[in-house]
């Protein structure tokens, strides 16, 4: 496994010397399949968001190496179990499932235990008040199919009984039922390609397209284009083509703005980075199960995969159960775990820090938002012929920054992140005014002063543009903070308008926009 990538409903690794495989669990294109590098980007580049999975999947699969794959209750679920060397002879098991049962369709991560890790999505079968596959849960795969398995199928095969067969897809049904006169033997034909005596040989498997169906038969059935490609090439041809066609249908993206789908996309990213940062507390433990193997007096049984050991902790004498390696020691068994554990540890630190980044760009986006949204709604209501007027900065115009005149008082707002650090930073001088919405996010206000006295209907009007341009609009009142910007500090961090104030008097005011046009 040397790469791994991924985006909206699909993942695709990159397996040596093999190529890319392709997995996805949408409805309407679940399945996996070999597709090339330049497929993989073009997918990636169209893709909204990052599944939360993939930030796992990285984790725990790169590096690994693909050691087996197999089908699961005659289902479309295909588990492919996944083997990482650890050091001294030591190998981390993980199963990967794909659920390509259409209704069903997820991906799972789990451990050697078929413990789920992560999923790709949240399940709940009917009746059920809890979703189907929970991290830290049992792998629990779809109902049964019901029907009969290839072993117990008839003799003498009609196409009114194939819907009770289990394992044949509703699509290789329709059209074998449309066109069983028109084959050859096609029962015959249709055991041979779920036999498992039947050699593995890429003839029987003729991939085919019906409508929105892929399947295969062992010959070409009449009213179906025949594929190029084995069948798991022609799979993911066909997977990566369904993808791309839904990422540009305009009914997926209507109505949608790109602010919209820029701040789910940032959400959506924190919500997985979250759930890893989860996993990665799991650091502790190992350090604990370590300590309690080099405390523990008793040897690990042979052939045990699970110890059983009784320790000294903070509450007294304690009983834990410790996954350990067959063919370890005890003390070696006691390293793997505090490797786990360091492992953990500087992967908790990295995901902390980066949750800490998005949280700042979450937050530098949605005053972004807020900003534009009151910057519109003030350039509706100078068309409309109401006094209103805001100019970019005369000299040069900046981006991000709007002048008001007020009672021949320049008035300087930021109208985004950047834009706040312009008014506040460049434009201000020590002694002019400065003004923002307390405790929510909003522009930062510069009232020009001139070394001047200020009447104080201009600080009120300044301060209810602050109010106006802020997440505070649509209240009946707004506090704002005023000072002298020479009490403004940067405060250093990610964010290019974030500030502190050491000294300041609030006005509470009605939000607005200045009533004199310049």
């Amino acid at each position: 496994m040397r790469r791994i990538e991924g985006a909206d409903s699909w993942i695709a690794m990159e397996l040596h010397p093999i190529g890319w495989l392709i997995c996805s669990w949408h409805p309407e294109s679940c399945g996996c399949g070999r597709v090339d590098r330049e497929t993989i980007d073009r997918l990636r580049l169209a893709g909204c968001r990052q599944p939360p999975i993939l930030l796992a999947l990285k984790s725990h699969l790169s590096g690994s190496h693909l050691v087996g794959a197999q089908q699961l209750n005659a289902d479309r679920v295909l588990l492919m179990r996944f083997n990482r060397p650890v050091g001294l002879g030591i190998f981390r098991e993980r199963d990967l499932i794909l659920e390509a049962s259409m209704r069903f369709s997820n991906l799972v991560l789990t451990d050697e235990n078929l413990n789920v890790l992560e999923t790709a999505r949240t399940q709940k079968l009917s009746g059920d008040k809890v979703s189907r596959n929970r991290p830290g849960f049992p792998y629990l795969p779809p109902p049964l199919v019901v029907g009969l398995e290839p072993r117990e199928w008839p003799e003498e095969m009609n196409p009114a009984g194939l819907p009770m067969l289990r394992g044949i897809g509703k699509g290789l049904i329709g059209i074998l039922q449309s066109n069983w006169e028109k084959l050859d033997a096609p029962g015959e034909l249709l055991k041979s390609l779920y036999s498992a005596d039947a050699p593995p040989t890429a003839g029987i498997f003729l991939p085919q397209r019906s409508g929105g169906d892929f399947l295969v038969f062992p010959v070409g059935i009449p009213g179906a284009e025949k594929l190029e490609g084995t069948p798991l090439v022609a799979a993911g041809a066909w997977i990566a083509e369904t993808l791309g066609e839904r990422s540009f249908r305009p009914e997926e993206r209507k109505a949608e703005n790109p602010g919209g789908r820029k701040a789910r996309q940032l959400k959506n990213r924190l919500e997985g980075l979250k759930i890893q940062l989860e996993e990665c507390k799991q650091a502790e433990l190992w350090k604990r199960r370590g300590e309690a193997l080099l405390s523990w007096r008793g040897e690990i049984p042979d052939g045990a995969k699970e110890a059983e050991v009784r320790f000294w902790g903070e509450s007294g004498e304690e009983t834990i159960r410790i996954p350990v390696n067959p063919h370890l020691s005890r003390i070696e068994n006691a390293r793997a775990c505090f490797r786990h554990y360091h492992r953990g540890k500087a992967m908790k630190e990295q995901v902390e820090l980066e949750i800490r980044r998005l949280e700042q760009e979450i937050r530098n986006f949605e005053q972004d938002e807020i900003l534009s949204e009151a910057l519109s709604i003030g350039l509706k209501k100078n068309r409309a012929g109401k006094p209103f007027s805001a100019e970019g900065r005369k000299a040069g115009k900046v981006a991000g920054v709007r002048r008001f005149e007020i009672g021949g008082f320049p008035v300087f707002v930021g109208t985004s992140a950047k834009g706040n650090r312009e008014v506040t930073f460049r434009i201000a001088s020590p002694e002019d005014l400065w003004f923002h919405a307390k405790g929510v996010p909003g522009a930062h206000v510069i009232l020009k002063t001139g070394r001047r006295q200020v009447p104080q209907a201009v600080i009120e009007a300044a301060a209810s543009i602050a109010a106006f341009f802020s997440k505070a609009r649509t209240s009946s009142a707004t506090v704002v903070e005023m000072t002298e910007k020479r009490h403004v500090r940067s405060a250093q961090g990610d964010s290019p308008g974030e500030v502190t104030v050491s000294r300041s008097t609030v006005l509470t005011v009605t939000a607005g926009l200045p009533g004199e046009v310049s």
